[in-house]
Order: structure tokens, then sequence, then C-alpha cells
């Protein structure tokens, strides 16, 4: 426990998303205006990729919760390691449809139904796929593709979000009709080494930091350690934070994110 070494009230680089200690670069800023502006517009599909530990679900979850909760009815899928017919099961529970049936032309009936009802009652469907390159056959992709088909007059029944690792475009591609309903592609970037220090220190102050802490030799070792990835800078932060306590440190430097670093590989 390394809170009262440094003067922390919570620990500020714990693994689990949180939007208490959010970070939002202008890239990111820019990223989740460009994704709620094609949300409300109901672009169709929209794809947002990102290497693993760059915040693509954060930044997700900060979108859907900004989205009017009176106007979106959203099914989100965490767990996209599923066929066709468990997809549009997994679809069907999550916008509360309350079919038992594994049946393809039951739930595709009554979930054109039900997104044909939200359109009526001017209420827009979002499905979200997180982790979408994880989906073990394309043919998944396929049917979540034909779920754009279900239109109204001018407008798409459903908005099809999909949330992946870069190779989730390399799947998208084997599509071409789902590749060519893809309005935005979006891409989750690395933070640079500013970008680092400053994700760094708003995490610290958020957590109750009230001093420096951090030499500029460190941050630019924790950055060249991590590839600006956020996870793993939070990683090594919080082992940094511990080595710290354990030898009665004042500062994080350079010298002791060696140590660190040395102390706990990868």
């Amino acid at each position: 426990m390394y809170l009262e070494h440094w003067k922390l009230n919570d620990f500020p680089f714990d693994n689990v998303p949180s939007s208490h200690f959010y970070y939002e670069t202008d890239e990111h800023r820019t990223l989740c205006e460009d994704l709620y502006d094609a949300i409300i517009r109901r672009r169709g599909a929209i794809v947002l990729t990102g290497e693993i530990g760059c915040g693509k679900t954060t930044s997700t979850q900060r979108v859907l919760l900004d989205l009017p909760q009176e106007r979106f009815d959203i099914a989100l899928i965490n767990y996209s390691s599923l066929s066709p017919l468990e997809m549009l099961f997994e679809i069907s529970q999550q916008l509360g449809l309350g079919i038992v049936e594994k049946d393809k032309n039951i739930l595709l009936t009554a979930l054109r139904e039900h997104l044909s009802k939200n359109a009526t009652e001017n209420r827009d469907t979002l499905i979200c796929i997180d982790e979408a390159q994880s989906v073990p056959d394309i043919t998944t992709l396929e049917e979540l593709r034909l779920l754009l088909n279900f239109q109204l007059g001018d407008r798409f029944l459903v908005t099809l979000l999909l949330v992946g690792q870069p190779e989730l475009q390399e799947k998208i591609a084997q599509i071409p009709q789902l590749q060519q309903r893809v309005a935005l592609n979006l891409h989750v970037g690395k933070l640079n080494t500013q970008n680092t220090l400053n994700y760094v220190l708003h995490r610290l102050q958020i957590a109750g930091c009230e001093r420096p802490i951090l030499t500029k030799q460190a941050i630019i070792l924790i950055h060249q350690h991590t590839g600006g990835v956020p996870r793993r800078i939070n990683h090594l932060m919080d082992r940094c934070l511990l080595v710290g306590q354990r030898t009665s440190s004042a500062l994080i430097d350079s010298k002791l994110v060696q140590a660190t670093m040395q102390r706990y590989p990868g």
C-alpha cells in the first residue's frame, strides 16, 4: 500500500477503465466527436480500431454514455466469439426482446419488428460489438452486415459500431459489401511523450497528489518503455509507485524507473 507514502487518496493507475481518471488528448476529443456525430446521424456502419490498451473501449463507453438515453436503444456485445445465430440471439437479449428460441427466422422477424417500432417512436437502435476482431468466422460479420438492410424510407433502422484491434480491418476487407457500408473508419493512436506526461500528471492529480514527484528523464524512459500505450503506462507507473514506497524514495526518477523495469519486466 503506497498511498500514504505518496500522499494519495486513490490508486491512480488501476487497470479498470474509470471515467473518474479519464484523460482526453486533442486527438481523443476529435475522435469521440466524430464517433458521436456518426451515431447521431445514423451513418450505418462505423469501425473503431486501435492497438491493445490504447483506450478503444474507454472512448467508446464515454460516447455511449453521452448519447441521449431517451433516444437510443443500445445492444452492447462485449464477448464477440459467437456464431451468427449466437450473435443474433445475444443482440435480441440485449435489446430485451424476450426470445427464448435460437431460431434464426424467429430472431430476425422479432428484431426487424423491434427496430421498426423504435423508428416509429423516433428511437434509434445501436448495436456495438467490442473486441470485434475476435469474431471467429466472417459469416458472423456478414450476418451483422445484413442487419443494415433493415431500412425505413431513407434511414437505416440500425447503426452498427464495430470496435477492435487493427486486424479487424483485415476481416472486414474479406466482405466487400460490408466494407462499402462503412461510413467512417476511426483509429485510436498511442500517446506521444508530451501526452504521456500529461496523462500521468492528470491521473496523479485526480488521485490527490499535491507535489511534483516525477522527473522529465523518468517520463522519457516511461514513454520509451511503454510505447505510449496507456495500459502499459498504468502497469509501469503503479509498480514505480510501489518500488518508490519500498525504497522510501521522494521522487520517481530515471534510476527508479530503470530499477522497476528490471524488477518487473514486461
